[in-house]
């Protein structure tokens, strides 16, 4: 399945508002995890993406264009 299905078929697992908004979709757990994130969704020219999950020594977080997003500034749903 490509990004944009997987994207499309699971419901929101959080939000967050930075970037345009994000919403995330889908966590992949295995040796790398990898989050499936939805970004811009409040401009509505909606972008698909497969990130690794970074494992800091406080927080986890995943880079989107250039910046950390951390996963404790999520907004579970």
């Amino acid at each position: 399945m490509t990004k944009k299905q997987i994207c499309e078929s699971k419901a929101t697992v959080a939000y967050y508002s930075g970037l345009g908004g994000l919403e995330a979709k889908h966590i992949e757990y295995g040796i790398n995890d990898y989050i499936y994130l939805v970004s811009d969704v409040w401009h509505g020219k909606c972008a698909y993406h497969r990130l690794k999950i970074h494992y800091g020594a406080k927080s986890c977080y995943v880079r989107l264009y250039g910046q950390r997003c951390s996963l404790s500034e999520f907004i579970r749903s």
